[in-house]
């Protein structure tokens, strides 16, 4: 049973004795606005409290003295249940002095669904909620020859669950050998099941017991005199083996994770690099926010009590530089997880040269976008604003009001959030630009609302007086006076230097020209929003012409063509598709055939 404390007056805390438990748990600084400071967890609440309000504490201590106001305390039974408890306080409410690790999400990650019987593979920039992710893969041709082999050896279906439920005989993916058509029942539950497990063990890296399962049952087909499916099983071992042939080879090692960090004046790189079956399988990078405030050994042990706890491995082996306390070490063992560091020495040392290296290249290439946090703070200064947290930037895309598409970009003092962007079909007013940018930022309001997530700092619209006048009036309809509304116009020739900056409240123009960080920031923003905006309407324009190219086939009516859709799985694969393969759909002869392929390509 949890039990709560709490203190509601700074003097308490700092001026008189305060009765502390000597009891493990979660202790909460707030300030005073009751804004969530900092999480902390301790084996001994009274050591760890005590530790941070005492003078002459460390660089962190003495920054959280400063703003600290409340604090709340939650007394756990056990250490892992305050380890546990810790991590899901900061995953949720994102605390500013608790380090948050920005990992490369922006890259794609391999996906299996896990909720279905017959689970599919798929690609995603962001972690699902069920199943497994595999991944970030920066190497996008990789992922790709990736699924590849997972498509061609393991024969994982790839299809959305609205194609797989409504066909009644195999596509063309399992035609070319790349899905066992569980759609139509040509293989078994437990026999997928298996495939799938295979999947998720060669995109762990873990291809030794893959590849020993294939030989014996190549041998077993073989002696047999199954020769068919003794080749069978002969191919998959050896696009398997293809796949290794790109990788680091490192034969006296079993399942590895190698940690490096690199830092400088201005960010901080952690790179992990995971070693299955003697191979490097994958190597993941993640930006602390730091605040300058920790040491490389609490960037550590923060890291492996966020990262680990998510994981299904049980036994996590680990070489760095670094280490950590012991107190964590026995938390894990309390759920089931040993952590082992290993020695360095002259056989595993040039492991963390790698690590070291990959963390210090990643760095350097991020600090492309470096150049935005002083913009931030300029544009902060020049707005008379307390502070910038994000900025939403909106466009519309259209030709002649057909396709209408609105497109919200989002960006941190770190850069674009490319996870948060968002694209909507405009339905009202579509032949009014103004109308339309209205409509977006009010669904995009109403949408943070319905989520409970924080409004950004700053709207920013492309355009003069006119669209900021008509937007604001839509601010002002939704009672909302947090978010500054700002919007920017062409200057003198249509020259980027000369554009205006138009402020909203207190009504202002700013010349951009005499900023040259802040007029950067502005024209990188309303370039991203205006070709994330082009590529959505793009997108909906072509599946727009090509549903109704399908509709203009001659003698191709409504059934043929729900028919035509159901075979292929989709339109991509219909535009592929050659006469043989049209003339398997029932009721397409030849002539009709080349028909299809001649009208579509």
């Amino acid at each position: 049973m949890e039990s709560q404390l709490k203190f509601t007056s700074k003097k308490e805390i700092f001026n008189k004795k305060i009765e502390l438990p000597e009891e493990s748990g979660i202790y909460q600084f707030y300030d005073m606005y009751e804004k969530l400071l900092y999480v902390g967890k301790a084996k001994n609440l009274k050591n760890r409290v005590s530790s941070y309000l005492n003078k002459g504490a460390n660089k962190k201590a003495s920054l959280l003295r400063n703003q600290i106001r409340y604090l709340e305390l939650i007394i756990t039974k056990t250490e892992s249940d305050a380890l546990i408890l810790e991590q899901s306080l900061i995953r949720k409410k994102k605390p500013p002095f608790n380090v948050q690790f920005r990992d490369d999400k922006s890259y794609p990650m391999i996906h299996i669904s896990s909720n279905k019987e017959f689970p599919e593979i798929y690609v995603s920039r962001k972690k699902q909620k069920e199943g497994m992710s595999f991944g970030p893969y920066a190497n996008v041709n990789a992922m790709r020859k990736n699924i590849e082999i997972i498509q061609k050896v393991f024969q994982i279906r790839n299809c959305k669950d609205v194609n797989f439920r409504n066909r009644s005989r195999p596509c063309i993916e399992h035609q070319i050998g790349k899905c066992s058509a569980p759609c139509v029942g040509l293989i078994s539950k437990k026999e997928y099941k298996e495939h799938v497990e295979e999947a998720k063990n060669f995109l762990d890296g873990k291809n030794k017991s893959i590849l020993e399962s294939f030989y014996k049952k190549m041998d077993d087909y073989s002696n047999r005199q199954d020769y068919e499916r003794a080749k069978l099983y002969r191919d998959k071992i050896n696009a398997i083996r293809d796949t290794q042939k790109n990788q680091s080879i490192l034969t006296l090692y079993e399942d590895i994770d190698v940690i490096a960090i690199s830092s400088d004046s201005f960010s901080t790189c952690l790179s992990l690099v995971q070693i299955r079956d003697g191979w490097i399988s994958a190597t993941k990078n993640f930006f602390p926010e730091t605040k300058n405030m920790f040491t490389n050994e609490d960037l550590l042990e923060k890291f492996i009590t966020s990262y680990y706890l998510e994981t299904s491995e049980k036994e996590i082996n680990l070489l760095t530089n670094y280490r950590i306390s012991s107190e964590i070490i026995r938390n894990f063992k309390e759920i089931d997880k040993n952590i082992n560091f290993l020695k360095t020495n002259n056989k595993n040392k040039f492991l963390l040269e790698i690590a070291k290296s990959q963390s210090s290249d990643r760095l350097k290439r991020k600090d492309f976008y470096d150049w935005i946090a002083p913009a931030f703070e300029n544009l902060k200064k020049r707005l008379n604003l307390e502070s910038i947290d994000k900025i939403e930037a909106f466009d519309i895309s259209h030709i002649s009001g057909s396709n209408v598409t609105a497109s919200c970009i989002v960006f941190s003092d770190r850069g674009p959030e490319k996870k948060e962007y968002r694209s909507m079909n405009i339905k009202k007013d579509k032949n009014d630009d103004y109308l339309a940018l209205a409509e977006a930022i009010s669904r995009r309001i109403d949408s943070l609302k319905k989520r409970s997530l924080p409004y950004p700092s700053l709207f920013l619209i492309d355009g003069g007086k006119g669209q900021l006048n008509k937007v604001s009036k839509e601010l002002e309809n939704k009672n909302i006076k947090t978010i500054k509304l700002i919007s920017v116009s062409k200057g003198e020739n249509r020259k980027e230097k000369y554009d205006k900056l138009h402020v909203d409240y207190p009504k202002k123009e700013i010349e951009l020209e005499k900023w040259k960080d802040i007029s950067r920031l502005i024209q990188f923003m309303r370039n991203e929003s205006h070709r994330f905006a082009l590529t959505k309407h793009k997108a909906r324009r072509t599946k727009t012409l090509i549903s109704s190219d399908l509709d203009q086939i001659p003698f191709i009516g409504e059934s043929l063509k729900k028919e035509l859709i159901r075979y292929f799985g989709g339109i991509k694969r219909l535009k592929d598709a050659e006469i043989n393969d049209l003339k398997k759909v029932e009721g397409i002869g030849t002539k009709k055939a080349i028909l299809i392929q001649k009208h579509l390509n």
